[in-house]
């Protein structure tokens, strides 16, 4: 089912590391869905070396109580931070892997995204892409504005008198379409 090292080379390791399901995306056979908690373990646990493994859970904690967080603070995610916090669990610690798949609050939908192969519905994409775009456009916008435009006027490029020539701009609008695209077309959807 899964690349080895041995015909993949490295891809492997990604695999395991990313989260990829590389040998579906190649041959475009459908994603199988995982029914239990058992198979959604024996498919994406990892076992880390003992630091790693502290570090992971470390992280991850810091990702649950953010999540916790927005389970009372109204406009907190809630569910954007306990993805990452059960990535890092799946790389650590099988006992907190489990635990974030099955919580009350945020496991049903941690459990889904796993079961359906690390999918999103071609909605939830759409509604994702389109906030990155907006975002990322907005916050483009506002740093040329404080920090190229300055006190200049819009129409005379030599009365901008900012410190930054655009770069910081730029570099927000490359990110953000950067984002858009992984978004739209490398995560895979229902």
């Amino acid at each position: 089912m899964y690349a080895t090292k041995y015909d993949k080379g490295h891809w492997f390791k990604l695999h395991l590391y990313f989260g990829l399901r590389i040998f579906n995306d190649r041959v475009g056979e459908p994603v199988k869905r995982l029914e239990s908690i058992d198979e959604i373990v024996d498919t994406y646990f990892v076992h880390s070396s003992p630091l790693r493994s502290k570090i992971y859970v470390t992280l991850g904690s810091f990702f649950v109580l953010f999540a916790i967080i927005g389970i009372w603070l109204p406009g907190w995610p809630t569910v954007s931070w306990a993805v990452p916090a059960a990535f890092l669990f799946s790389l650590s610690s099988e006992k907190l892997f489990r635990w974030s798949l099955t919580n009350n609050y945020f496991g049903s939908a941690l459990f889904e995204y796993y079961a359906t192969g690390k999918t999103l519905s071609s909605h939830v994409k759409t509604i994702i892409a389109s906030f990155i775009f907006g975002m990322s456009f907005f916050s483009a916008y506002f740093v040329w504005e404080i920090s190229t435009r300055g006190d200049g006027t819009l129409a005379d490029t030599s009365s901008w008198n900012g410190a930054d020539p655009g770069f910081g701009a730029m570099t927000i609008i490359l990110v953000g379409l950067i984002g858009f695209w992984y978004v739209l077309f490398q995560v895979k959807s229902r």
